[in-house]
């Protein structure tokens, strides 16, 4: 990750000052530099993919059209296909993964279904430009909505007491990063790998040292955008708020990647719910997506069907189970919900932990005691 070498902190560094430095006017303009730098130094076929995506947009949201509604349709079908053919080469040809594509994508589609045509005759080319490039969320997120961006590039304000909080904030995600996930857990935990002898065991801890450094590393990361964010005076929304705490599996859903989760749910989940009516069949849709969004394959389809269908049986059970309601006045039911949503959480890793389909259903088998 590049906020962990030199260049990226003296990045930061470079362009905090430069920003703080030019007119309001001019600030737009340095943030789509600094993250064109960004995705530059990632490599020349990752800055031809992102400049092919920012001049799509631009060619369907700068002008006014006449039949607007076709063009938008037109817009996303043309990113959803060009998405679909990045990630069947990153999974099935081993094309490396360019720098917050993944990401850029569902703010281009944020772009397309939510303000359509018109951005220059608004005034909003270059606003929308610095919103896809954000350098603070570029790499990991979060995805913020533009509207939301927009109205805190327009109050953005230096305030030392906001950025003594935004330092502390970065200082925590570098402690859970480079402590806590690569020290702590990789260096050491990890050497206590086959101790148990026990394959059951030994299957469990796996998983939940995957847990732990996928939400150490994805938070921690996550802190230091937030942080490099506040530092240029913009408030970008929270992705994680202690998901391991969760008492139920959609309780779960809001605090892990909420910005993902949260765009599946308002492009995905609801359209699908609107139509159908079936919350189950929502639920399946929105986290085949998810999951397909991470990586096309088939074990990241499973792993969104299996929490699509964790979802649909939690919402079934807390919406028609007569004593539903009651149990959760019981501090030991709490518990238990706690626990079992957990455990669910667990045991769905067996399907990203592992390089096939094959090895994650052997690492099931094993935990179902086979």
């Amino acid at each position: 990750m590049v906020w962990l070498t030199s260049f990226g902190l003296l990045f930061m560094a470079g362009t905090i000052l430069l920003y703080w430095s030019v007119a309001a006017a001019w600030r737009p303009a340095v943030l789509s530099a600094a993250g064109a730098a960004l995705v530059a130094h990632d490599g020349w076929s990752s800055l031809l993919a992102w400049s092919a995506l920012v001049a799509w947009l631009a060619v369907l949201c700068g002008p006014r059209w006449q039949r607007a509604a076709l063009v938008k349709n037109i817009g996303l079908a043309g990113l959803l296909l060009g998405f679909g053919l990045y990630q069947y080469a990153k999974a099935w040809h081993g094309m490396a993964a360019y720098l917050g594509f993944a990401f850029v994508s569902l703010k281009a589609w944020h772009m397309l279904a939510e303000h359509g045509e018109g951005a220059s005759s608004q005034g909003r080319m270059p606003s929308s430009l610095a919103y896809l490039l954000f350098p603070a969320t570029i790499a990991v997120g979060p995805v913020q909505r533009f509207d939301a961006f927009r109205l805190e590039l327009m109050r953005a304000r230096w305030a030392s007491q906001d950025a003594s909080r935004a330092l502390e904030r970065m200082l925590y995600g570098y402690c859970k990063v480079v402590l806590l996930a690569n020290y702590l857990l990789a260096r050491n935990l990890n050497a206590l790998q086959g101790f148990t002898g026990d394959p059951w065991c030994e299957t469990y801890l796996g998983l939940v040292a995957y847990g732990l450094d996928l939400y150490w590393q994805f938070s921690g990361y996550c802190d230091i955008a937030i942080g490099f964010a506040a530092l240029l005076g913009i408030r970008v929304p929270e992705n994680f708020r202690f998901p391991f705490a969760a008492r139920s599996l959609p309780d779960f859903w809001r605090r892990w990647h909420i910005t993902v989760s949260e765009w599946c749910r308002d492009f995905v989940f609801r359209p699908v719910l609107a139509r159908s009516h079936q919350y189950l069949l929502a639920s399946l849709c929105g986290m085949m997506v998810l999951g397909l969004w991470h990586e096309l394959s088939p074990r990241y389809l499973l792993w969104g069907a299996f929490h699509g269908l964790g979802l649909g049986i939690a919402h079934l059970w807390s919406k028609h189970a007569p004593f539903a309601a009651k149990l959760r006045d019981y501090k030991a039911w709490r518990i238990t919900c706690w626990w079992l949503t957990l455990q669910f959480v667990i045991v769905s890793f067996a399907f990203t932990s592992t390089d096939s389909l094959a090895d994650a259903v052997g690492q099931i088998r094993i935990l179902a005691g086979f």
